[in-house]
């Protein structure tokens, strides 16, 4: 939920930011999971209106999030994937949780939003304090507004409240999650043989009739997609007034108004010894993990060094070499631990520390200070933040000058150099790559495909954090390219489909033979996930594998596989013997495998409640307006 701003908590815009606005700022706004006032509904649920605009917004979040991770995303796989149902499904169950949390008498006080804001160090100033000013400059960076940042705070957490409720009951037996676990780590020692279908592709022979009739039936898979080129300026606040256009004196004032923001916190360099103890550890596991640290300080007082000691103890994970976890600041570790560490003094070992990973034995080497940062040093943030403010003054001007310029279709060149820009230019690209060349959405890569050649797009278009003045140069019309053009891939093909058959024939025959001798079988072992060798997994020889009786005797199936060495082929194959989890291994993992289980079980829960909810709702859908927005 937070984890934009978490991870931007020391972000030298974010500090600078708040001081440069001033506002008249209210803590709590006021927003509604049904709000309908666009006067369009997508759904309306129990009676409440999932409105047009939240439909768009979310569903641009997630095409914006799914093109990150996959940028030659078209608007055709959008739709394939249902991208658009999924998103009104998210927002219906954001709905019905809302309505039951109402049911129930569960709802969020305004304490409650300000206590879990303001236990986000992004939002605290140099003294640690909650400064409101730099969560709305924050929230608006990475949620648009503070509107919407509350209302997904209230989402998530009237959902955890809801889910703790139907998780309360959630319990986990010690002997069940060890069953569990031998389960997953189980393992079988197969013995294989692998015919590679490469081994008959010299054989088959493909007709022209072949060839012609795959064609026919295949055409849509060859299709040439529409293509566009397009002139375009791209406009934002940091291209419209550049840092090194802020004068010196410009610099100084800013720098010279509220010198607090410039402020190094202050740091310790620690280092560490954890004997790890879970929270609710019994009174006989605090009791051993006390003399286990008791033991600890004997060596460290019989002269052995922090370093040595804490590498013979520490777990892999505890810390970095000799215990140490670098510089920290105030907010970055668990507060019993901030406590203690903070009030050492250099060179001191503190009393033994409880926090929910376990006891700490704590050695503070170094304090530096909270310290004011000289001129010379944020200097250069100082112009970046200047610039982008003033740049963000005068980009309304820019925008309304470029699209008119744009409408008038005068020389976009011209246009952009009047407010020191430029022009580029693509070649003709499809869709999807004019989209990822871009960074454009689905719908407005539409706008410029519906366009045509010579024309402009009368709208300014969000790319990211700058925007579009786009002109379409020329466009090609989508196409299927004659067969003489795609011919040896249908050859190749079709040769490779056949090939794989007459080696899954070969494996049939080839059964009897391997049932009376064990020549020329490789072995390995698979676990659940279904890897054998370097051949992509197959569900089906993975089920088979692990439902057959350890006596040697083969599989019924022949199976298609395929590996990165080996290519496709047919694979025949046998289970020798069982292979049980490592007790050793249990014994190192079982509190925390049994903490995974008890969460499995409560999302399970969770998603039986969410299931129950919408078996019982009344839903109804604009399948109209669903499918002009979403696909």
């Amino acid at each position: 939920m937070l984890d934009f701003i978490r991870s931007n908590a020391q972000s030298v815009g974010v500090k600078l930011i708040f001081g440069l606005i001033i506002v008249v700022f209210i803590f709590w706004g006021v927003g509604s999971l049904t709000d309908t006032s666009s006067g369009s509904v997508v759904a309306v649920v129990n009676g409440d209106g999932i409105s047009i605009g939240r439909y768009q917004k979310a569903y641009q979040q997630a095409v914006e999030s799914l093109q990150r991770q996959n940028p030659g995303m078209s608007r055709e796989d959008l739709a394939r994937q249902n991208v658009g149902q999924m998103v009104l499904q998210a927002l219906i169950m954001q709905t019905l949780l809302a309505q039951e949390a109402t049911r129930l008498g569960i709802s969020v006080s305004p304490q409650e939003m300000r206590q879990a804001v303001e236990a986000v160090d992004a939002f605290r100033n140099s003294k640690g304090e909650f400064d409101p000013a730099l969560f709305k400059s924050a929230v608006e960076r990475a949620y648009g507004s503070v509107t919407a940042f509350e209302d997904m705070l209230r989402e998530e957490l009237l959902r955890n409240k809801l889910e703790a409720l139907v998780a309360a009951g959630v319990w986990s037996n010690m002997d069940e999650s060890l069953a569990f676990y031998q389960y997953l780590r189980q393992k079988r020692a197969v013995s294989y043989a692998f015919i590679p279908a490469s081994r008959f592709a010299a054989e088959i022979k493909v007709s022209d009739e072949d060839i012609a009739k795959r064609y026919e039936s295949d055409k849509k898979d060859y299709e040439i997609p529409a293509k566009a080129a397009v002139e375009y300026v791209a406009v934002s606040p940091a291209l419209l007034v550049k840092p090194e256009s802020i004068s010196a004196a410009e610099v100084e004032a800013e720098y010279a108004r509220d010198t607090s923001r410039f402020m190094t916190p202050e740091q310790i360099k620690a280092a560490h010894i954890l004997v790890p103890l879970p929270e609710n550890a019994s009174p006989e596991d605090v009791k051993q993990a006390e003399e286990s640290m008791a033991a600890i300080r004997k060596e460290l007082a019989d002269g052995k060094p922090f370093a040595e000691v804490a590498d013979a103890h520490n777990g892999p994970n505890a810390a970095n070499k000799g215990g140490e976890l670098g510089w920290i600041r105030r907010g970055e570790t668990v507060p019993a631990f901030e406590e203690a560490a903070f009030a050492l003094e250099p060179g001191k070992l503190s009393d033994n520390v409880r926090s929910p990973f376990g006891l700490h034995l704590i050695l503070v080497s170094e304090k530096k200070a909270a310290a004011q940062r000289p001129l010379a040093e944020v200097e250069g943030e100082i112009r970046a933040e200047l610039s982008r403010l003033q740049g963000r003054e005068k980009i309304n001007d820019a925008l309304d000058g470029l699209v008119e310029d744009n409408i008038l279709k005068k020389s976009l060149a011209d246009s952009a150099a009047r407010f020191g820009l430029s022009a580029e230019k693509t070649e003709a690209l499809s869709a999807a790559d004019l989209g990822k060349a871009l960074s454009l959405s689905p719908e407005n890569i539409a706008l410029i495909m519906a366009a045509g050649s010579g024309n402009p797009v009368d709208t300014a278009l969000e790319a990211g954090e700058r925007y579009l003045i786009v002109r379409v140069l020329a466009t090609e019309p989508a196409h299927i390219p004659p067969l003489a053009d795609v011919r040896a891939d249908i050859e190749k093909k079709i040769v490779a489909e056949r090939a794989l058959e007459a080696a899954r024939k070969a494996a049939e025959a080839e059964r009897a033979t391997l049932e009376k001798t064990d020549a020329d079988l490789k072995q390995a072992v698979m676990g659940r996930d279904g890897l054998l060798a370097d051949f992509a997994p197959n569900t089906s020889l993975t089920a088979a594998v692990f439902e057959s009786p350890a006596d040697g005797s083969w599989l019924k199936g022949v199976y298609s596989v395929s590996g990165e060495k080996e290519g496709s082929g047919a694979l025949l194959c046998r289970v020798d013997s069982i292979q049980e989890a490592d007790p050793a291994e249990w014994e190192a993992i079982r509190e925390n495998f049994d903490a995974q289980l008890r969460n499995r079980r409560s999302e399970e829960l969770a998603q039986l409640f969410r299931n129950a909810l919408q078996r019982k709702a009344e839903i109804r859908q604009n399948p109209e307006l669903i499918r002009q927005i979403g696909g």
